[in-house]
């Protein structure tokens, strides 16, 4: 979640991503993308009256996010005051101070971030220098070589400062597997699924309001089936999109949300309350798109992970992990680095303490020479091992075609499969070599919920395995519709656990007429009692 409190050292005039306190006195504003932690006191009242007063004052966005924006009515008093800008175009906005009447100049040029619809990066460039702020990004290895405006000529920019997504920049994250990888995962699990019979529904548990329309145009177009939302207003201009998604319930894929969906799924119901014409129980499996649970695994596990029952989760990330954001800052090179999330488990000054290698003084690099690489969306190929057809993750990784130019040198070498992290400040560019990546949209669980997510978060000291050794080829999980359609009953050990927990101390372990009453006490939704000074279950 954002922890920016919307002005940057450099350009204290404007506010970004933040609308409350002293940002009320802004003379500009800019809103990266439409996710709550980025939007705090954007429809507040003390601006909203402010708005009524100020003739120059605007919001900048990009177009797509204007349109998320006002496709609420909550945000409709912004229509008149609201510039969208086009991407990849240096636009120039003058701050008026309209009380003394004092102007200062900039050149705002917004950059694809990766993250969501709409998501962007804000370039500024003006009297106080070159500065970079990131909202929320995913950006693969070597995406940053691709972006025309980052360069002046054939250099990369001078960038005083970066105002950084450092979500992921942990170890523990090292490296996470893309979405396109992720994707793979989930469209094999659903077709085994849906196959069985058109009663068999599969929900995607979708935290986030917006940044899972990846998942949603991609599987529609597998499937030729339209993913069931709660509604359409947010997709009414982005045809490419509305075509993906419908309200008409009688579909086999929903990503439909509710306040206690949790709750409803217990009971083996939709968030919609979807069920058969003819009175058949449905079969819903739950699919939980996230990554902050896949970082804390401390044992190997596959991008698809069943959870227990007919739950599972899928690691789908929406923010850079901690080889990509290296990978970005070695190649940027800004002279100062400030983070604008401090990672669950870390304090500022540790967040700090680790990018401050990657600061221009502090990494002793030589100067990096651009070349037009070509556009920043393009096409990748899967290369699969001949061991086995299901596997996701291979020892040869699903990696875009692109090459990373330095002084001279072309270079395509491979990080070696384990290495410290801590060890050295930067990667150079040696050391940079192929990883799976993503360029599309962009684990938002921590934006665009009323609820705060109830996940316990747990801190593991640096350094955590590379993710790669978490994901092997010759992993691939069964086959899917044998295990969920099975009848027969399997322990919470053999779906689920990564580790053994020990036994209550004074405890006996339950018989298994026991285990099969509290199973039928929990698979109807009852409340388990445990009564005090009695052993075993009840």
């Amino acid at each position: 979640m954002s922890s920016f409190p919307g002005r940057m050292k450099e350009y204290s005039t404007i506010s970004i991503d933040r609308f409350d306190k002293e940002n009320l006195h802004a003379r500009a504003y800019f809103l990266s993308h439409c996710h709550k932690d980025h939007m705090k006191g954007l429809k507040g009242p003390l601006l909203k009256r402010k708005l009524k007063f100020c003739l120059t004052v605007k919001l900048y966005c990009s177009f797509v996010t204007k349109e998320l924006l006002l496709s609420n009515r909550k945000y409709s008093f912004w229509e008149d005051h609201i510039v969208a800008l086009e991407l990849d175009s240096p636009t120039h906005i003058s701050l008026i101070d309209e009380v003394t009447g004092e102007s200062e100049d900039v050149v705002v040029t917004l950059l694809p971030a990766g993250h969501c619809p709409g998501s962007v990066m804000f370039l500024f460039e003006g009297a106080q220098g070159t500065v970079l702020y990131t909202g929320d990004f995913r950006l693969g290895i070597g995406d940053a070589a691709r972006m025309e405006h980052l360069h002046s000529g054939d250099r990369v920019k001078d960038i005083q400062s970066v105002y950084l997504d450092s979500t992921f920049y942990d170890p523990k994250f090292y490296q996470i597997p893309s979405r396109e990888a992720c994707l793979i995962g989930i469209r094999e699990l659903i077709q085994d699924w849906i196959s069985l019979s058109p009663y068999h529904v599969v929900w995607l548990n979708c935290k986030a309001a917006y940044g899972y329309e990846y998942l949603f145009t991609n599987l529609g177009e597998e499937f030729s089936s339209q993913v069931h939302v709660n509604s359409l207003d947010t997709y009414k201009k982005m045809p490419e999109i509305l075509c993906h998604v419908t309200t008409n319930r009688a579909t086999q894929i929903h990503a439909c949300r509710h306040p206690k969906d949790e709750e409803l799924f217990r009971t083996n119901r939709l968030p919609c309350g979807c069920t058969a014409p003819d009175g058949t129980p449905l079969r819903i499996v739950s699919i939980k798109p996230s990554t902050m649970w896949f970082g804390e695994r401390t044992r190997k596990t596959k991008v698809i992970v069943r959870m227990g029952g007919s739950s599972y989760r899928a690691c789908f990330s929406f923010h850079s992990s901690y080889s990509e954001i290296k990978d970005f800052l070695s190649y940027t090179r800004p002279v100062n680095i400030y983070p604008n999330v401090v990672p669950l488990g870390r304090s500022v000054e540790e967040v700090t303490e680790l990018l401050r290698p990657m600061c221009r003084k502090n990494s002793g690099r030589n100067e990096v020479i651009y070349k037009p690489l070509g556009a920043l969306k393009r096409g990748r190929r899967e290369c699969r091992t001949e061991d086995s057809e299901d596997e996701l993750f291979g020892n040869s990784a699903v990696a875009p075609w692109r090459k990373k130019l330095a002084v001279n040198e072309v270079i395509v070498h491979h990080i070696p499969e384990k290495r410290d992290p801590e060890e050295n400040g930067v990667i150079t560019l040696s050391e940079v070599g192929h990883i799976v990546q993503s360029a599309n949209y962009m684990d938002c669980t921590e934006s665009n919920d009323d609820e705060d997510d109830d996940e316990e978060e747990e801190e593991y000291p640096p350094p955590a395995p590379c993710w790669d050794t978490f994901f092997k080829a010759d992993e691939a999980y069964e086959d899917q519709s044998q295990r969920m359609d099975s009848t027969e009953p399997m322990t919470d050990s053999q779906v689920s656990s990564d580790f053994d927990l020990p036994q209550t101390p004074g405890s006996k372990a339950p018989h298994p007429d026991e285990l099969k009453e509290l199973y039928k006490k929990m698979a109807a939704g009852e409340e388990v009692i445990t009564r005090g000074g009695q052993q075993g279950w009840v």
